[in-house]
């Protein structure tokens, strides 16, 4: 099944995406999913699926939109500023068991760490039961590693095969000089809440997504001219193509109840699979030739007001990266010293491979899906202050033996605090702030290609390992009538 947005819906996506200087943020940091959407949602550790705060609620819950506290309209404006600290280490030895305090092994951290995050919401109260809107929020991720050969930095000047070791991607000195990956997502959410009844409301709407993707320095993954290579995928299509794009489209439905004097509120979202128009410029790197579609996920949540000015909220929330063969097949297995393709491949009888990238059994990022557990509360001091405070959790979704291709995608964050705060200086003008700090979470395991190991000699234990920790601070402004 696949369902696409009109060309006007995706100049309409592409122009406001510009607008808001589309900034790739690096795995942010549910997967590369953002733990909320707008300053309030974020200073709650991302819980909002039953506590709409702002016109972004339909990122949330699109029934949460009937719940906005507005007259007849709200728009909501804002940027996080986010710094993540990423890298890894990879030698063929074993690790010593202080890793990464040790100096075994050659360090290597990701450049490009600051980026600029856009949000943006507006909502409109058609009249006492509909509500309509538009959010608008970004996904992605990003690294970028040198790929200079240590004892051989020359190779990688002429750009030439036969080097001596090899580190990062450069295996043999067939890259080129820095190595990485940047995705950038954007998502437009029209949405309309109705409310059934006082206590009651459905919501609905349409996901109309851009995507844009490039990837350097993976030639070793290939093979060139005279044959050298790993042999991951046969087609040009690999690495190097510059930016590509991907345009597609998804369904949201939610719902959101009131109970016991509405001091108890109830939610539920479903975001379908947002279905994309595939990466040409990359057919020989994702698996299904160039295919990397948004993957679904739901979630429910939970509010309760304890007092009169205390809200405590939850979520539960569950994405389905398995579901999308470009990141949730397999990568290279280091138990198979043969040819390092995953249990279950085939020898074709052309003598390639099944798994070979960009088939439609490729190898990719081997993400399972993840549950994401979310908390938070919000104070409100007084008429002009209010003040929050949460908590996000979910187990990084990269497995042990799947740390090599993951140097790219260092989503290995899992615990997350955050603070929050909004200043109103008058009933139609609201500032809000927000921060948070994803704790330093280091993955380790084998790839059996570290700078002393080669194509049928498996490396015994952990030779590799993945680090990342994040800050990041937001600031929005709304404006209300």
């Amino acid at each position: 099944m696949n369902f696409f947005p009109s060309k006007r819906a995706v100049s309409c996506a592409l122009a406001i995406g510009a607008t808001l200087g589309m900034a790739a943020p690096s795995f942010a940091t549910n997967g590369y999913f953002l733990i909320g959407y707008g300053a309030k949602t974020r200073g709650m550790g991302g819980a909002g699926v039953a506590y709409a705060q702002d016109a972004l609620a339909a990122a949330a819950n699109p029934a949460g939109m009937a719940d906005i506290k507005m007259d007849t309209m709200r728009i909501d404006v804002g940027g996080e500023f986010f710094l993540p600290k990423r890298g890894f280490v990879h030698d063929s030895a074993t690790l010593e068991s202080g890793f990464p305090g040790s100096d075994t092994g050659v360090k290597h951290r990701s450049g490009s760490n600051v980026f600029l995050i856009p949000s943006m919401g507006g909502a409109y109260k058609f009249n006492r039961k509909l509500t309509i809107g538009m959010a608008a929020i970004g996904n992605g991720a990003n690294s970028r590693y040198q790929q200079s050969v240590p004892g051989n930095p020359g190779c990688i000047d002429s750009n030439t095969s036969g080097g001596v070791g090899s580190t990062v991607f450069n295996f043999n000195c067939l890259g080129s000089p820095t190595a990485g990956v940047s995705l950038i997502q954007m998502q437009m959410l029209p949405s309309a809440a109705y409310k059934i009844n006082k206590n009651h409301a459905i919501g609905g709407g349409i996901t109309l997504a851009t995507q844009q993707f490039r990837a350097y320095g993976l030639q070793a993954f290939g093979r060139n001219a005279a044959g050298e290579g790993l042999g991951y995928a046969d087609g040009p299509d690999l690495t190097n193509r510059g930016n590509d794009y991907a345009y597609g489209a998804g369904v949201r439905l939610g719902w959101l109840s009131k109970f016991f004097n509405r001091r108890l509120s109830i939610g539920a979202n479903y975001a379908s699979r947002t279905y994309m128009t595939k990466f040409d410029k990359y057919r020989d790197l994702f698996a299904e030739k160039g295919s990397f579609d948004i993957p679904e996920h739901y979630a429910v949540g939970i509010a309760v007001k304890a007092t009169s000015k205390l809200t405590i909220a939850a979520d539960f929330q569950r994405i389905m990266y398995n579901d999308v063969k470009s990141i949730g097949n397999p990568g290279p297995d280091a138990s198979n010293p043969s040819t390092f393709f995953p249990a279950g491949c085939k020898t074709l009888p052309d003598g390639s491979n099944s798994c070979q990238l960009g088939r439609d059994d490729g190898m990719g990022f081997g993400w399972e899906n993840q549950n994401v557990y979310k908390i938070g509360i919000n104070y409100d001091y007084s008429s002009a202050w209010s003040f929050r405070a949460g908590y996000n959790y979910a187990k990084s979704p990269i497995q042990d033996d799947q740390v090599l291709f993951n140097f790219l995608a260092p989503a290995v964050n899992e615990r997350h605090v955050t603070l929050g705060l909004s200043y109103r200086p008058s009933p139609s003008i609201e500032w809000s702030a927000n921060y948070m700090h994803a704790f330093k979470n280091t993955i380790k395991g084998p790839t059996a290609l570290g700078p002393a190991a080669s194509v049928g000699q498996p490396v015994v234990g952990e030779n590799a390992a993945v680090d990342m920790y994040i800050n990041s601070i937001g600031v929005s402004f709304a404006y209300k009538m």
